[in-house]
C-alpha cells in the first residue's frame, strides 16, 4: 500500500485543503509523495496514509527491525513542529510514550528483584499494579488506534491519551513505596553537528565559524526544551546536554545544577543515559553522516530507538531528517550542502547511493525543504532511484510545515501540517 493511493482516504474523510501527489513513472508502485494531506481546519489531523501490512510468520524480522519506535522528521522545528498542533501532540504522544515504557522497564527489574529477595513472599503486589496500570496505558498510545483501519487519531484523541499516561506517571512519581524511579524527568540529548561544519568560502576563521555555530545551537535548542517543557507541564522536568559527534564531547547541560545527573561522554548519553528524545539538527548532511561513520554511532542510534526495549524517540530536522531515510543523498540534489567538508567524498558523486539508517522502511527517504521550485527535478531524482532500488522507493517531500510522523511499532509513516504562512 502506498501513501498516494486515493484508497486509502476513510469513508468520511474531511475536505482536502492541500494535497499533491505525482506518480513517479506510469504503472510503477514507486511513488513520489509531495505532502499528501486530507485535514480538517479546526484540528489539523490527517485523514490517510501510508501504512505497511501486518506482520505475518514469513516476514524478515531485519526488514522491519530498523524501524524507530517513534519519530518525527521536518524541515522546519518552527513551522513544522511549534505551529503545527498534530506534530506537536504526536511528539507529545510519542515522549509519554517513551517515559511509561522506560518506567515499565523499572518497575519489571524492580520486580525481578523483590521476588529474589523474597522468593516466599512473591512479588510486590504495588509494583505488579504499577505495571499492569502503565502497560495498559502505553497499549493505548498507538498514534492509529482508533477503531477504524486506516483512520488516524486526531489532535484532541491524541492530547487526551497523552495527558493519561502523563497524568499517570506523575502520580506514580509522588508514592515513593510504590515507584522505584523518577517517572517525571525527560531527558534530551540535543545533536547540532551538522550546524559545525565549517564553510570553505566564509570569510571567518575556523574559530569564529565555530563560535558562531555553537551559540546558534545553544538558541535553538533552548527552543526545542521550552516546546518539550510546555508539552509536558509543570510536573515535569527536562534535563538536556548537546552532543558532537565529531569528537563525542558532550556540552552544555541544562536542567539541573548536579553534574551527575548528566553523561559524562556521548556514549555514555546512549549506554547509561538514555535519552528519552534524541534530536538531530539541520545543517551540512555530508559533514553530519560523515561524522556518524567516523565516531560509529549508528549502532548507538539504532539501539536507542528501534527494537523491543527501545524508547527513545528521534526527532531529525532537515539533515537530521535526512539521514534517517534509506538514502542519503537525496541531499544532493539541490546542491545546498557542501560535500567538499568531507575528506575523500568532495564531490555529490561520491555520494550517489549512501544509505541513511532507514527508521521507516529500506525504500522510503525524506526530501526536505520542499517548494514548486524542485517539483520536477524530484520527479526525475525519483524515477532514478526506482531505476537502482526497485519500485517500492516512496520520496516523503516535506515542506516548512509539515511533518512526517513515524509509529514503527505499527510500520506506518504519515504526513501532518501546520499552518502555512
Amino acid at each position: 500500500t502506498r501513501i498516494a493511493n486515493n484508497d486509502m482516504r476513510p469513508a468520511a474523510a474531511p475536505a482536502l485543503l492541500f494535497a499533491t501527489v505525482l506518480a513517479a513513472a506510469p504503472l510503477r508502485r514507486g511513488v513520489f509523495a509531495w505532502a499528501p494531506i486530507s485535514r480538517d481546519a479546526s484540528t489539523s489531523h490527517v485523514s490517510y496514509r501510508h501504512q505497511l501490512p501486518p506482520l505475518s510468520a514469513s516476514d524478515n524480522v531485519a526488514d522491519t527491525s530498523s524501524w524507530a519506535k517513534r519519530a518525527l522528521l521536518i524541515s522546519s522545528f518552527g513551522d513544522g513542529v511549534v505551529n503545527s498542533p498534530s506534530a506537536r501532540s504526536f511528539l507529545k504522544l510519542s515522549i509519554a510514550n517513551s517515559l511509561a515504557i522506560e518506567h515499565s522497564l523499572r518497575v519489571e527489574e524492580k520486580l525481578r528483584e523483590s521476588v529474589l529477595f523474597s522468593p516466599c513472599a512473591g512479588p510486590s503486589i504495588d509494583l505488579l499494579n504499577s505495571l499492569e496500570d502503565v502497560d495498559t496505558a502505553v497499549a493505548s498510545l498507538s498514534s492509529s488506534n482508533t477503531g477504524e483501519a486506516n483512520t488516524p487519531m486526531d489532535v484532541s484523541e491524541m492530547e487526551r491519551r497523552a495527558n493519561d499516561v502523563l497524568c499517570q506517571l506523575s502520580n506514580r512519581s509522588s508514592d515513593q513505596d510504590d515507584v522505584p524511579i523518577n517517572c517525571c524527568t525527560c531527558r534530551l540529548l540535543y545533536i547540532p553537528t551538522a550546524m559545525y561544519a565549517l564553510n570553505p568560502e566564509s570569510k571567518n576563521t575556523p574559530g569564529k565559524q565555530r563560535q558562531r555555530a555553537r551559540a546558534d545551537g545553544k538558541k535553538r535548542r533552548n527552543l526545542v526544551v521550552k516546546t518539550i517543557e510546555d508539552l509536558l507541564g509543570d510536573h515535569f522536568t527536562v534535563l538536556a546536554c548537546t552532543l558532537d559527534f565529531d569528537d563525542g564531547s558532550v556540552k552544555q547541560p541544562v536542567g539541573s545544577d548536579d553534574g551527575s545527573l548528566f553523561p559524562k561522554d556521548g556514549k555514555d548519553a546512549f549506554l547509561s543515559w538514555k535519552p528519552h528524545l534524541i534530536y538531530v539538527e539541520g545543517g551540512n548532511t555530508f559533514w553530519l553522516q560523515y561524522c556518524i561513520e567516523k565516531g560509529n554511532w549508528t549502532d548507538d542510534l539504532l539501539t536507542a530507538c528501534t527494537g523491543n526495549d527501545a524508547y527513545a524517540v528521534y526527532v531529525g530536522k532537515s539533515a537530521g531528517a535526512i539521514i534517517a531515510g534509506s538514502r542519503v543523498d537525496t541531499a544532493t540534489w539541490k546542491g545546498w550542502d557542501n560535500p567538499a567538508v568531507v575528506p575523500g567524498k568532495e564531490s555529490y558523486d561520491d555520494w550517489n547511493g549512501d544509505r541513511g539508517m532507514s527508521f521507516f522502511g529500506r525504500d522510503a527517504s525524506i526530501f526536505p525543504h520542499m517548494d514548486d521550485t524542485w517539483e520536477v527535478m524530484v520527479q526525475e531524482k525519483t524515477n532514478q532511484m526506482i531505476e537502482e532500488d526497485g519500485d517500492d522507493v516512496t520520496v516523503y517531500s516535506l515542506q516548512e510545515w509539515e511533518a512526517c510522523c513515524i509509529d514503527g511499532e505499527v510500520r506506518e509513516a504519515f504526513v501532518v501540517s501546520g499552518e502555512r504562512e
